[in-house]
């Protein structure tokens, strides 16, 4: 895995090779990871003050309880928003050399590698959504949940590669 993520930053702007499965799902694998940790993070900062309005919420309405925890998450401060900047700084650091290895993996399935551009406004979306609750937004959210899971599926296709195409990018150096 250690080897797949240093090549991943090794051609971060490379969309002409190609890349094999393992490469991209072990990257995708220690991205998650990554993501995973910091909305653990996020999670935990979140908790105390969730408990805290309920135990204030005395006679509020179910309603105005489900808003003031609501509005923790949508206009974060402190802890919380310093994990949401760093997570979103990780996102628009990972976000060309993850565009640029879709590209590859999908080239290497013999798929337009194009595709990844798609997916890399779909990405630009989930990073937008961190920062900015518009009902729109909202609204698209499936449609760029969908590309997502669609790329997702086209990069599990196998290596169509000829011994002719083939190129240092499947080794490791």
């Amino acid at each position: 895995m250690i080897k797949a993520y240093i090549k991943y930053w090794k051609k971060a702007g490379d969309f002409k090779t190609y890349s094999s499965r393992s490469d991209y799902w072990w990257v995708f694998l220690a991205n998650f990871i990554i993501f995973a940790i910091l909305s653990f993070f996020n999670f935990m900062i979140m908790i105390p003050r969730a408990a805290k309005i309920m135990n204030q919420a005395g006679d509020s309405s179910q309603t105005e309880i489900i808003r003031q925890v609501t509005d923790l998450y949508t206009n974060p401060t402190g802890g919380a928003l310093v994990i949401i900047i760093i997570t979103a700084i990780a996102g628009l650091a990972i976000l060309i050399p993850s565009v640029s290895l879709t590209a590859r993996r999908l080239r290497d399935a013999r798929l337009p590698w194009w595709i990844s551009l798609i997916f890399g406004l779909a990405a630009i979306y989930g990073l937008l959504t961190m920062f900015i609750h518009q009902e729109m937004l909202q609204q698209l959210g499936f449609i760029f949940n969908l590309i997502t899971f669609i790329v997702y599926i086209l990069c599990l296709f196998p290596t169509k590669y000829g011994v002719e195409e083939e190129d240092d990018s499947r080794s490791y150096e």
